[in-house]
């Protein structure tokens, strides 16, 4: 019953929270030109971005019908309530649990709607890209979207990714990175490294 009723204040006031911080921020984007061509030439794409940085992509892509791969974890329901508040669609599954499930339902939710994954969630190692997303791009044929948030000021909190939570009017620098295709199952162990680079450097 706890549960039930957390998850209620969770779902009911979760979304309106997030866009009452995140729309003090002073956020600049980078490079859009580079999500402009991988939408000119494949229609929908993959968004990928590390699990700390997740609130502020929650707001700036809310209200797109970006489906998120989120676990079927307890801890993952929390964000799926929230998410979905803010105009996301979801896909449950991990590479512990739900992957086959979760993976079939990507490649039919591509054709119409774009995705985003953490590529180190949901638990980790920190900011270390796993599989997931580089086989869902295979199977999609849609390019990876490496996305950055830099933070200015912030709070970190003690978690096993150091969740990241922007300061009330920071500045925030968002940037796009060149898309990365997966053309064959052969591939994924380069483009995994070609994908960890783009996430570390940017």
């Amino acid at each position: 019953m706890k549960r039930k009723r957390l998850l209620h204040l969770v779902e009911k006031f979760g979304p309106s929270i997030i866009k009452l911080l995140m729309g003090t921020l002073r956020i600049k984007v980078y490079n859009k030109e580079n999500l402009s061509f991988a939408r000119e030439s494949y229609g929908k794409v993959i968004y990928t971005f590390w699990h700390n940085r997740m609130l502020i992509p929650a707001y700036t892509h809310r209200n797109q019908l970006v489906h998120v791969l989120i676990s079927q974890h307890q801890d993952g329901e929390y964000i799926a309530r929230v998410i979905t508040g803010l105009g996301f669609g979801t896909i449950r599954g991990s590479s512990r649990r739900g992957r086959v499930k979760a993976l079939k339902e990507a490649v039919a939710i591509s054709k119409e709607y774009d995705i985003a994954i953490t590529p180190d969630g949901p638990t980790g190692p920190k900011e270390i890209v796993k599989d997931g997303a580089l086989l869902i791009a295979y199977k999609t044929g849609k390019p990876i979207i490496p996305g950055i948030f830099i933070m200015k000021s912030k709070w970190q909190l003690n978690s096993w990714d150091n969740f990241m939570i922007p300061k009330p009017f920071s500045p925030v620098k968002m940037i796009y990175g060149k898309p990365i295709l997966v053309k064959s199952k052969s591939e994924i162990p380069s483009k995994k490294v070609e994908l960890q680079k783009a996430l570390k450097n940017m």
